[in-house]
């Protein structure tokens, strides 16, 4: 009798064994079904980085960011004189006087007294500063509807202080991957 209760007993857990076993095999292949799906997103993007890699590589102008140059006027520094269309400006600001408050104004240079204003930045030597990146893209709102109004000489002006203007160049270079992004907007 006690031999047909042990049998009975592992029997059943035996059987509840397996039934956990599959339970947690069809569990895990879900799991692994969602993971498979994010890496399949990841595996995407990661192609599409791969596939603008090779075509900038196989390019005549083939993109390759300058060495900074941290140009500068007083406490403002930009890291480069050259930028490419889609390149980020990156303006550092080292320690400003508490009492000198302005603002940075970006325009392309139309002639020695005029620039066409692309945005403006206010900065405060009383509150602690940040630093930021300024990103140049044809903006019906601004008034650069296209590549050609962005391409050429412009400069960032320091009103309210006696700080020189700062100048740099944006050239008729998209970078790779980003050619959409410059399409004219009016």
């Amino acid at each position: 009798m006690n031999n047909k209760i042990i049998v009975s007993i592992t029997v059943a857990i035996t059987i509840g064994i397996i039934i956990y076993s599959v339970y947690q095999i069809s569990s895990i292949e879900k799991d692994t079904s969602l993971e498979y799906n994010k890496n399949d997103k990841i595996s995407i993007m990661l192609e599409k980085v791969k596939q603008d890699k090779t075509d900038n590589d196989n390019s005549k102008n083939p993109y390759a960011p300058k060495e900074r140059e941290w140009i500068n006027s007083g406490p403002f520094y930009i890291d480069r004189s050259e930028y490419w269309l889609g390149e980020k400006t990156f303006i550092n600001i080292d320690e400003v006087d508490e009492n000198t408050k302005g603002e940075m104004v970006f325009g392309k240079i139309i002639n020695s007294t005029h620039s066409k204003i692309y945005s403006k930045i206010a900065f405060d030597g009383s509150k602690e500063q940040n630093n930021f990146y300024l990103s140049y893209y044809p903006s019906e709102f601004k008034g650069f509807c296209s590549t050609n109004e962005l391409v050429g000489d412009w400069r960032i002006m320091f009103v309210g202080t006696s700080f020189p203007d700062l100048k740099f160049k944006i050239i008729n270079q998209i970078l790779p991957g980003m050619e959409d992004k410059f399409l004219p907007v009016c």
